[in-house]
């Protein structure tokens, strides 16, 4: 293939120990773009139904046309198998360097099935790809494993699980770079089951572009205009660490106390100017990209890249734990041993609700009050090597609230076994909304919170707009360029066509982004989820609205129900949730 894509894939049977070099389909390519959008068809057409956690499940690591390219914000890439959190169509995104190393490897994806005898980790190099043993790597943490192997393996990148994924915990991820992650739906687990430690990547190979010079010169302009443009300077400023304060202040979406409230009443001092003066902050950046939103820090002899706004909302506000170095730790730990600092987080706050309501009959003498950093620090090593309470929580809000019972389901925050992420929904409606329906619940499927928050938004358009959303989205997790990016497709489509040869409008990219949408929904049909499944914690329909389109008011089942019908009617879905024969043949899915 010419342009921007490699033109090749590499098959892995961990079984078998083979792997198996394959040329990219034209066609998968055009109709799918990458990412997200190729790992999923993938995903349907290799393992339509299998468990998440058997040598079946494919792990799927894909670029994207972009990815790794001249465009700012391209360093990202998708990481697409079945959820053993929610037992549906994941795709987690990590940004840093190993996409683009990943590309410069020779692949556009890489197939990863089977499951070894013992652990071992994964070789690509220019010099060949291999299987090796890591029987001394298992059982370390993230941080000591890539250093080891870098140290072996020198201009290497790295992806690699810690404990929590060889332990199997469902909200395990698998990190890169140190602290970069492919975080939610518990890819790490997966990777686990496989006795997969790590891959190393040792990529030399340059990226085309089907029109160089048209690509060039149409970015360059981009990248003037990236640099240049407020929210990316704004970015820079404070990283995803200014929503605490405009969480706290503007929107009263903070998640904090378990969702319980909107506000935390000692924000100020883990709001993004605290945290930079208490942690010595130093903006880093991804692979190619001058927003720089990423934080370093270093207190005490430590040094962290972070935390970024959910990290800090969820085991930060959500515990209500105020101290920014506490928060520090508690990411570090999550990153080196291999947690999802989101689903911990809200996991941590749950625990803490059914502690201090007397659910929980051994803590094995954690007070998991809220507030308590030690306590929190402490759940977290638990979970990751399943000990004691730790395993019982090792699962999730969801399989968790269906042990303790008691009525805990009502605030066990989860929408089909995944955590909520983003803000606390009584402050913003429309983000349940997106989370509700979208193929899983998570604030990277589409973010409405600036929207709502300066009342752009209104009760009638809601639905299109979720829709719309969604779809923009999944293409841009499909070309891979980052959320920050503060351009949309009208600048991205005349680019993606200089640099792949295929002709692409923004119309097109939203049909193909559309047809990604229903494609992630059938999928999840076939592994059980239904239409009933997409609704909220009953939290949210028993206690008042603190902010946004519904301020004072309580928003109903039913209420919520017909907005969710309402978005199945423009969808073209019928009333169960299911794509309708006309819909999916305008999409090419019939």
């Amino acid at each position: 293939m010419n342009g921007a894509y490699m033109g090749k894939f590499l098959s892995i049977d961990l079984t078998k120990r083979k792997m198996t070099e394959g040329k990219l389909d034209p066609q998968l390519a055009e109709e799918y773009v990458g990412g997200k959008g190729m790992g999923l068809r993938l995903l349907r057409d290799l393992a339509p139904r299998v468990e998440a956690l058997s040598p079946e499940n494919p792990l799927i690591f894909v670029t994207g046309p972009l990815t790794g390219t001249l465009v700012q914000t391209s360093a990202r890439s998708a990481l697409v198998t079945k959820s053993p959190l929610t037992n549906g169509f994941l795709d987690s995104h990590a940004g840093g360097h190993f996409g683009p190393a990943l590309k410069r490897a020779g692949y556009d994806y890489v197939i990863i099935r089977g499951k070894a005898s013992r652990p071992v980790y994964l070789h690509l190099s220019p010099g060949g790809n291999e299987i090796i043993e890591a029987g001394d790597l298992w059982g370390k943490g993230i941080f000591e494993t890539e250093k080891s192997l870098r140290e072996k393996y020198p201009r290497s990148r790295v992806a690699s699980i810690g404990p929590a994924g060889e332990n199997l915990a469902l909200f395990a991820c698998i990190g890169c770079d140190l602290y970069r992650q492919f975080g939610r739906g518990g890819a790490g687990a997966v990777m686990g089951s496989k006795n997969l430690k790590a891959l190393v990547i040792q990529g030399r190979n340059q990226i085309s572009y089907f029109d160089d010079k048209g690509f060039k010169e149409l970015n360059r302009k981009l990248t003037e205009d990236v640099r240049n443009h407020p929210n990316a300077k704004k970015r820079f400023d404070l990283g995803t660490m200014m929503w605490i304060r405009m969480g706290q202040e503007t929107g009263e979406f903070l998640p904090t106390r378990n969702f319980q409230k909107g506000q935390f009443e000692e924000y100020e001092k883990i709001t993004a100017e605290a945290m930079k003066k208490e942690l010595n902050w130093k903006s880093v950046g991804c692979f190619n990209c001058v927003i720089r939103c990423s934080k370093m820090a270093h207190w005490d002899g430590m040094e962290l890249e972070g935390p970024e706004y959910e990290t800090t909302a969820f085991l930060g506000s959500g515990c209500e734990i105020n101290d920014p170095k506490a928060v520090a730790l508690s990411n570090l730990l999550c990153d080196d041993l291999g947690l999802d600092t989101i689903s911990m987080g809200v996991t941590c706050s749950f625990a803490m609700e059914c502690y201090e309501k007397g659910l929980l009959k051994d803590t094995d003498g954690l007070e998991l009050n809220f507030g308590n950093a030690e306590a929190q620090h402490e759940l977290i090593k638990k979970i990751a090597y399943r000990e004691g309470i730790g395993d019982l929580f090792a699962d999730g809000t969801r399989l968790a609230g269906r042990e303790i019972g008691q009525g805990s389901d009502y605030f066990a925050i989860n929408t089909y076994g995944m955590e909520l992420s983003g803000v606390n929904i009584k402050g913003c409606m429309s983000m349940g909304l997106a989370l509700a329906t979208s193929d899983f619940a998570s604030h990277t499927r589409l973010w409405t919170a600036t929207d709502e928050m300066n009342d752009n938004l209104s009760l009638e358009v809601l639905p299109k707009y979720v829709s719309r959303g969604q779809d923009d989205v999944n293409i841009r997790n499909s070309l891979v360029v980052c959320d920050f990016l503060p351009y949309g497709l009208d600048r991205l489509a005349p680019l993606l066509s200089l640099a792949t040869g295929f002709e692409y409008t923004p119309e097109k990219l939203m049909h193909i982004g559309e047809r990604i949408h229903n494609l992630a929904r059938l999928y999840n049909l076939d592994n059980g989820r239904t239409g009933k499944d997409d609704t909220l914690p009953e939290r949210f329909f028993q206690e008042e609205m603190t902010a946004g389109i519904l301020k004072g008011q309580v928003m109903t089942k039913e209420f919520f129900d017909g907005l969710v019908q309402r978005y199945y009617q423009y969808r073209g879905w019928d009333k169960k949730g299911v794509p309708g024969t006309v819909k999916l043949g305008e999409l090419g899915l019939g």
